[in-house]
């Protein structure tokens, strides 16, 4: 097995520079360790033997750097992820959302590989809402969206997904909305969940938001940042909300000692809540 290259501070800034010139994607503001991480990962598993044949491959293959920006981004790995805030969401927040809105917009803006926005979807159609919505999600990723819209995710995420849907308090089955393929290797979900779904292609700074957001969906993403990048991207899916709308973050992941902290109000904290405050 070939050994795991290991990456240094100068040859990660020159291909997040080959990035930028090349392609326009700034990833400067990305926390270095996890970054560097990622770009190992990269680097080893294409059986490259240095940051600049990365580079080489980057700058002259567009269809290598779509792939190098599903790789290189943190994506969802579980359905019903935290299973206590999609109650939280079934029993509250969604109808909250609801009030008083026709077809309220609702914006899964993490670069989600599909098991978020499905989630979401199969929790809106138990609900008997998920024609009375308009979701947007945000895509990094041309392959990405590829999977998303096959339905694929990972089989080997079944046994915790299921678990995650019923500790979820849902009222169907798991089962209901996906099929197996016969020889076992493939799990696809019922794409029909998400054919109202209107995709956003993204860069790193979120130059292209939807408005009048009434709920925002923003998990397990901040943690890869750093302080500006942080608050520029908060800043975005400030301004894309309504006032009285909500941002969900992480569980680890809070609005404290950011520069939008003032601009929401705590709904929920072991949930992650805010609430954008009116005027």
């Amino acid at each position: 097995m070939r050994s795991r290259y290991e990456i240094g501070i100068v040859e990660t800034r020159n291909v997040i520079k080959a990035v930028l010139d090349t392609y326009g994607y700034d990833f400067r503001d990305y926390a270095l360790t996890s970054l560097k991480r990622r770009l190992e990962d990269v680097i080893t598993s294409n059986s490259l033997k240095d940051s600049e044949l990365l580079i080489n491959r980057l700058q002259s293959n567009k269809v290598f750097f779509e792939q190098f920006l599903k790789d290189i981004t943190a994506e969802t790995t579980e359905m019903f992820r935290d299973p206590s805030l999609w109650r939280a969401l079934r029993e509250d927040l969604i109808l909250e959302v609801a009030k008083n809105t026709p077809k309220p917009k609702v914006w899964v803006a993490a670069f989600d590989s599909g098991e978020e926005l499905y989630s979401l979807c199969i929790l809106l159609k138990e609900m008997d809402l998920l024609d009375q919505f308009q979701i947007f999600a945000s895509i990094f990723s041309s392959i990405t969206l590829k999977k998303i819209q096959k339905g694929h995710i990972d089989i080997k995420q079944l046994e915790i997904n299921e678990a995650n849907y019923e500790r979820s308090n849902c009222i169907a089955k798991y089962s209901d909305y996906y099929h197996i393929a016969p020889n076992g290797g493939m799990l696809t979900l019922d794409t029909n969940l998400i054919q109202g779904v209107t995709f956003i292609k993204q860069d790193t700074l979120f130059s292209n938001i939807p408005g009048g957001i009434r709920l925002v969906l923003f998990r397990n993403q901040i943690i890869y940042y750093n302080q500006i990048l942080q608050d520029k991207t908060l800043n975005s899916m400030h301004t894309s909300l309504v006032p009285g709308g909500y941002l969900i973050l992480g569980s680890k992941e809070t609005l404290e000692n950011t520069n939008t902290s003032n601009k929401f109000t705590v709904i929920n904290n072991a949930e992650k809540i805010y609430k954008k405050k009116m005027g």
